[in-house]
């Protein structure tokens, strides 16, 4: 009888761990999401701008521009592979918001 309550209490203990666990490595994953979706906005937006800068006719066939634009893209295309992970955050965003406007709905009605 004894052992039982002590694999239970151990039992317990590794279920109380594992959930512990489990929430900090979500926890971890989503602040990872946030700033990566974060950083491919840097990117885009500074591959924009360089864009801009290309197509002035001043700066027109510089070949140190055209370098930094083909540079610029590689990273934003990088950058897209992880975009399953990027979408993680936006997803629970949406799913909050969801929720709010149900909310909002539902007062509305009452």
């Amino acid at each position: 009888m004894i052992e039982l309550i002590v694999l239970l209490a151990i039992s317990f203990l590794i279920n109380i761990f594992l959930a512990w666990y489990a929430r900090n490595t979500l926890s971890n994953l989503l602040y990872l999401s946030e700033n990566l979706g974060s950083l491919y906005d840097l990117v885009s937006d500074f591959s924009s701008h360089l864009k801009t800068v290309y197509e002035l006719e001043r700066f027109y066939g510089d070949p140190t521009l055209t370098n930094l634009l083909e540079h610029s893209n590689f990273v934003r295309e990088e950058l897209e592979a992880y975009e399953d992970i990027m979408l993680l955050s936006e997803e629970i965003d949406g799913e909050e918001e969801n929720k709010e406007e149900s909310e909002i709905d539902g007062e509305e009605e009452a």
